[in-house]
């Protein structure tokens, strides 16, 4: 988190970090097979698919409030500098707990949870489709300031936070299951083929 605080051109910056996990995702995922995708380490660990689905999940449910808190944010006269990203209280709690920095494990809202079978298809494309959605949204933000514009959690509406804390969670969150998913892939038990 503490790579985006205080920074100047918050928009790109984010959009530069999903790009990269877009790049990530499809360098951990190439030439993988539908099984390799799916394998699970254990019943309670999530495959490298889950990985992605959950978080193609999470930054989808999360368009609605976006697209509802741009509307409201433009109702202010625009910005002409882009303010330097200032966590709120909630929402740099948030950040923290999704760092893959952090070892604290997190369960994950029902609403977020992937698919449990071996039926997940596309689980790439999902991904990659919902932060690239995602990167369009944010390039739309450059003259609101996304820190005074409040979002609440798809979660919860009892949680809010800035759309700036949105932007940071959403590639944290990212970082973190890519991260999960190359370990996963690096176990030895991973099948070859």
């Amino acid at each position: 988190m503490n790579q985006f605080v205080g920074s100047a051109d918050l928009v790109k910056q984010v959009i530069a970090a999903t790009e990269e996990n877009n790049e990530v995702a499809r360098s951990l995922t190439a030439g993988l097979s539908e099984a390799q995708l799916n394998w699970k380490p254990s019943p309670e660990q999530w495959s490298i698919a889950q990985c992605l689905e959950h978080l193609a999940l999470a930054t989808d449910e999360f368009d609605k409030y976006f697209q509802a808190t741009l509307a409201r944010a433009r109702l202010r006269p625009a910005v002409k500098e882009s303010p330097p990203y200032k966590p709120s209280l909630m929402g740099g709690w948030l950040a923290k707990a999704v760092d893959p920095g952090t070892s604290r494990k997190l369960r994950a809202p029902k609403i977020f949870r992937p698919g449990t079978g071996s039926d997940i298809h596309g689980s790439v494309d999902l991904f990659l489709n919902t932060h690239t959605k995602f990167i369009d949204f944010v390039k739309q933000c450059g003259d609101v300031d996304y820190n005074k514009a409040r979002l609440r959690s798809p979660v919860t509406p009892l949680i809010r936070y800035s759309l700036a804390d949105a932007f940071v969670i959403t590639v944290l969150h990212a970082q973190r299951h890519l991260a999960q998913a190359r370990r996963v892939r690096e176990m030895p038990e991973f099948p070859e083929t």
